[in-house]
């Protein structure tokens, strides 16, 4: 069966539980975005599908085109549809194994062979009538197809629809009296309501009319009533409830494992998607990036995903901003002043490499991105903070791993390291690890304290926070590429620390 994740590559459930959560989903927030989703849904058995990482250039392409054919309404009003007589299938065997009448549970037999096969068939018409462009939505076509084609599956739904088609046929009449109640099945099948209704339309007050279809007993087990009904229903239609028995006895597991798979497979991207759309509901940008081989790369209007909807939820501003990175330039390095919006760009820059590798939306307003082979994060934390080895060693361990798998196509976004260390220290680790990282060949997004990093290499490219230029020194949590200077950081510490001339001078007055 195809498979909506890899090309060549099917994997059951099972095995895509087995797979481990990346380590940078806790950094780059991608792990509220996944908690979101699966309770906005309420659908938890979608998230281990979002650990299924694309790491080949064919492959983002593979999957970009299912989200570009779900982007398209017809084809997605018709994938819901399939989704939804399957779903009505499931039901329908799950019904046939809860009740222990064997004429309901072939009754349920009957309805689950028409609605799979249904919902098969409908999906089939509808890429007949708008075919879609994806190689695997084109698989999944011609397997349906084969499925519909093969002479044992011809004849089980011919059998089922015979079987539902006289079912449908049976008319009976129960009136129930105080005294007595009377069970009549030779009568005129005429319904002469219809017409008196419209007869008597201008002499009686207008009551909208709801005929009554469903049973009055909640249990799924047949009442006494129920029972009595079938059975002289049986009487008189021996031939008909024989063969109904005949049928559930003798039918095959019909619902594929294969095909349940397909169906999460497909609920995650169509769930993805109509999230999106929410912030583009909002206003916010969402689009579909362009994914290249060489390492150029621009990101306009660009936000952390999950920031966003918490802002719009809170009627709050989404900001923006534009990240480039032109081909030969080797390195982003981004200073300014602390609690300016440098952390929130890095997840910003991270989620869009994210989703643009899962062959999703990525939370932009125009983007291109050079495809990468995984993607390597390392944000301050306090953890190893008071153990024996100290915060700046614990950095240095999880950067020692990370080189064990880095390479010319790895995405490395590192986040304030060395804050532990004294300013010299850090900027010569910075340097040694700049050193290093650019050996590798990988795209390096460093948001740093040590400004200084940033007059490296004319190959680097300069980000900053920037401030009001007003003396109070706000934040607009707008970054742009200009020049590091370190002024604003070091402005910010000013005030923090109440180091300014004003405040010296005031303290040293009242110590004279």
């Amino acid at each position: 069966m195809v498979s909506l994740f890899h090309q060549d590559q099917t994997l059951s459930y099972a095995e895509v539980c087995s797979i481990p959560q990346p380590q940078y989903f806790k950094d780059l927030n991608i792990d509220q975005y996944v908690s979101r989703i699966a309770d906005f849904y309420g659908e938890p058995e979608l998230k281990p599908y979002f650990n299924l990482e694309c790491t080949t250039y064919e492959g983002v392409k593979y999957r970009q085109e299912i989200s570009k054919d779900l982007m398209t309404p017809n084809i997605r009003e018709a994938i819901n549809e399939f989704i939804g007589g399957i779903g009505e299938a499931v039901i329908c065997k799950q019904n046939a194994d809860k009740v222990s009448s064997n004429l309901q549970k072939s009754k349920w037999c009957v309805d689950c062979v028409i609605s799979y096969y249904k919902a098969m068939e409908d999906l089939c018409i509808a890429f007949n009538n708008t075919p879609p462009q994806s190689r695997a939505f084109y698989a999944l076509h011609q397997e349906l197809f084969h499925t519909l084609n093969i002479a044992a599956v011809k004849r089980l739904r011919e059998t089922a629809r015979q079987i539902n088609n006289e079912f449908s046929k049976l008319r009976y009449r129960l009136i129930l009296n105080k005294d007595k109640s009377t069970f009549d099945l030779a009568f005129s099948h005429m319904d002469y309501s219809d017409a008196i209704r419209m007869a008597l339309s201008n002499t009686v007050p207008y009551e909208e009319y709801v005929p009554f279809r469903d049973s009055p007993f909640k249990s799924m087990e047949l009442a006494p009533l129920e029972e009595f009904i079938l059975k002289q229903l049986e009487k008189d239609n021996r031939q008909l409830f024989m063969q109904l028995e005949a049928f559930g006895a003798r039918m095959p597991e019909v619902i594929s494992q294969d095909i349940l798979d397909i169906l999460r497979e497909l609920r995650f991207y169509i769930a993805n998607i109509e999230y999106m759309d929410r912030l583009k509901e909002w206003g916010v940008p969402i689009t579909m990036p362009l994914i290249v081989k060489d390492k150029e790369l621009y990101m306009d209007d660009c936000y952390d995903i999950v920031l966003a909807l918490v802002n719009r939820e809170a009627d709050r501003e989404v900001v923006l901003n534009d990240i480039m990175k032109a081909n030969f330039e080797k390195a982003i390095i981004v200073t300014g002043p602390n609690q300016g919006g440098k952390t929130t760009l890095s997840r910003a820059f991270g989620q869009c490499f994210y989703f643009g590798m899962m062959g999703l939306p990525v939370p932009a307003g125009v983007c291109k991105l050079p495809y990468c082979s995984g993607i390597y994060t390392h944000f301050s934390s306090d953890q190893g903070m008071d153990g024996l080895d100290g915060r700046l060693q614990n950095e240095i361990f999880r950067i020692r791993d990370m080189f064990e798998t880095l390479d010319n196509r790895s995405v490395v976004i590192l986040n304030e390291l060395f804050t532990s260390a004294p300013t010299v220290d850090a900027l010569a680790m910075s340097r040694d690890l700049m050193k290093r990282l650019l050996s590798r060949n990988a795209i390096v997004f460093y948001v740093t304290h040590v400004f200084e990093i940033a007059f490296d290499s004319d190959d680097y490219v300069s980000l900053v926070a920037t401030v009001v230029e007003d003396g109070s020194f706000r934040r607009t949590y707008r970054i742009i590429r200009k020049r590091a200077d370190g002024e604003a950081y070091a402005n910010s510490i000013v005030n923090k620390y109440k180091l300014d001339y004003s405040h010296i001078n005031y303290r040293l007055k009242k110590r004279i």
